[in-house]
């Protein structure tokens, strides 16, 4: 092809191309035209540009300030926000109370309406009047006890007269014995005193300097010369009222020491003025100096 020809052509096409462009050109002028139309439109509902972007920035700060509190209440809340398991922890065990109650509820309510069933059978059965028997059966059971407490009472004061009585008694029996058997006492233990048992009405103890001493506990040669003494008491006391009566001692004084022993003759010598006294004994040389008459039995010779 020749050259020209081939310029036109390109020329040809080189227009069509710049109508092209241009077409394309003046429709995105176009639309930047109606955007601009459409921009001024919006602006002009905010008035002046620089008061719009005056407020804008007014309230861009005012959601700043919004963001920075939510934000610190935040904070504080999950400083101070429980700890999750320990609520779940919680919320389990009070709904496990709830159960465990609305079962008690539940079975309450069962027995209420057994008893309610039960009150409502027994309400046929006589109530009034076994409430009449029961109440006659208590005043009955209150009398009886009336006349019973009356007799305690009757009973009680009784032991207590037979009581006072019995040591009444007791002191009258002793009193005399002890005013006979306290010089006795004196010649072994000086301020010596003997109680006496007031049931079995036997010597039962021996008080020496403030203290008692139990004659089940004594040597025997302090036994056997306290019952000494309490035999000649009372053979002093008879002889006083006139009922004299011997005085018998067989082999009394076997573990008694030899200076007690020689006291010991000395009373029975005092009591021996006024009294018949009698001892037996296998024991020559240990009664050799009581005194007194001596009799000597020889076996009998076939």
């Amino acid at each position: 092809m020749p050259a020209p020809q081939t310029a036109h052509d390109n020329a040809r096409t080189l227009a069509a191309t710049l109508r092209e462009a241009d077409i394309r050109a003046a429709m995105q002028a176009q639309s930047a035209e109606t955007a601009l139309h459409q921009a001024e439109a919006t602006l002009a509902a905010f008035g002046d540009p620089a008061l719009a972007n005056a407020a804008l920035t007014a309230q861009h700060a005012a959601a700043l300030a919004a963001r920075d509190t939510a934000q610190a209440t935040l904070a504080r809340l999950r400083d101070t926000a429980p700890d999750l398991a320990t609520a779940e922890a919680a919320f389990t065990r009070a709904r496990a109370i709830v159960d465990s109650a609305r079962s008690e509820i539940q079975t309450l309510e069962t027995e209420r309406a057994a008893l309610d069933t039960e009150i409502t059978l027994r309400s046929g059965e006589g109530v009034m009047e076994e409430l009449a028997d029961t109440t006659a059966r208590l005043s009955n059971a209150q009398e009886t006890l009336a006349h019973l407490q009356f007799e305690v009472a009757v009973l009680q004061n009784l032991a207590q007269v037979l009581e006072t009585a019995r040591n009444e008694a007791r002191d009258r029996y002793f009193a005399p014995v002890l005013a006979e058997l306290r010089p006795l006492l004196r010649v072994l233990w000086p301020d010596a005193e003997l109680r006496f048992d007031g049931e079995s009405l036997l010597p039962t103890a021996l008080i020496r300097d403030g203290q008692d001493e139990d004659l089940s506990i004594l040597s025997g040669g302090t036994q056997e010369q306290v019952a000494l003494l309490v035999r000649l008491a009372f053979a002093r006391l008879l002889a006083r009222r006139g009922q004299h009566a011997p005085v018998i001692l067989d082999d009394a004084l076997i573990f008694t020491d030899d200076d007690r022993i020689e006291k010991l003759f000395d009373a029975l010598h005092a009591q021996a003025q006024d009294q018949q006294i009698i001892i037996l004994s296998c024991r020559q040389r240990a009664f050799r100096d009581l005194g007194g008459a001596a009799l000597t039995f020889q076996p009998l010779q076939d």
